[in-house]
């Protein structure tokens, strides 16, 4: 299975939670989400609300141009390459234009609709967190169409 047969199989709304931790395994904070994505042609597009309790939901919009299993992300402020693990698992690295230091390697693992995801955050080559994200996929609930191919 190619990179975008997995996201193909990947889209719609998916709701969980993120679950940060130190190195050490300390909970530095958990946090609902939810995350629709959507694979159109060869247009990956994918709206992340972060759902911090006391705080307003804070939003993010990705898209990336996916062929197979090349993928090339349209995003002024990010960075990232996609590997394909596997038939099912697929391996992403990235990070933000503004934090050259930082580098984020992410495991994502879905299987129907389940699926975790797990970061390592690095700070100048050293582990500086862990995020364990779990989600499932809302059955029949389409993602939001805000970029049209």
């Amino acid at each position: 299975m190619t990179i975008a047969e997995i996201l193909r199989e990947m889209s719609g709304v998916w709701e969980g939670t993120y679950t940060v931790l130190d190195p050490d395994g300390t909970l530095v904070e958990r946090f609902a989400s939810r995350q629709e994505g959507r694979m159109e042609g060869t247009d990956w597009t994918e709206k992340v609300v972060y759902l911090r309790e006391g705080a307003e939901p804070e939003s993010r919009h990705y898209r990336a141009v996916v062929d197979g299993d090349d993928v090339a992300f349209v995003d002024e402020e990010m960075w990232g390459t996609t590997l394909r693990a596997g038939g099912q698992a697929v391996l992403f690295t990235f990070g933000w234009n503004a934090r050259p230091g930082e580098r984020i390697v992410e495991m994502s693992m879905p299987d129907g609709d389940y699926r975790t995801r797990m970061w390592q955050h690095f700070e100048n080559g050293a582990l500086s967190r862990l995020t364990v994200i779990e989600e499932r996929r809302l059955p029949g609930v389409e993602p939001e169409r805000w970029y049209t191919p």
